[in-house]
């Protein structure tokens, strides 16, 4: 048996007059053991959001994002889409033209993020499966 388990038990079961005692460790004891089931079960929940959350954000970035380092887009240049093309483990691209806007309506005001996307990009992605209300559509 374990020497610091054998103490503690003797301890909490002695039967003298150190009842006062006993009542305070058994408060102590519950309390750490309810205060550690606590933080067990808050942790596990916090590490469940955070894959939900991971596995949703990862649906709309890209393993790989080339990007601009001056201006704002790439002049279409079929070599660059050619050599995109032959990387190993490359299956599917997308061209995307991000902004960041302000938008305007009546009084208010909005910061927001309007991406321009190609026809493939739903598939690619699997937006119009992660819509709660209303429809997925991509108009010229």
């Amino acid at each position: 048996m374990n020497v610091s388990f054998f103490i503690a038990k003797r301890y909490l079961k002695s039967r003298r007059s150190h009842n006062i005692v006993n009542l305070i460790s058994r408060i102590s004891v519950i309390g750490v053991t309810v205060g550690t089931m606590a933080l067990v079960i808050v942790l596990s929940v916090f590490n469940g959001f955070e894959e939900v959350v991971i596995s949703l954000f990862n649906s709309f970035d890209p393993d790989i994002k080339i990007t601009k380092v001056e201006g704002k887009t790439f002049c279409n240049s079929e070599i660059a889409v050619n050599s995109i093309k032959k990387i190993d483990g490359v299956i599917h691209y997308e061209e995307v033209l991000e902004e960041i806007a302000l938008l305007t309506y009546g009084q208010k005001q909005q910061i927001a993020t309007l991406k321009g996307v190609g026809d493939d990009y739903a598939k690619m992605t699997g937006v119009d499966s992660m819509l709660l209300d209303g429809e997925f559509v991509l108009t010229y």
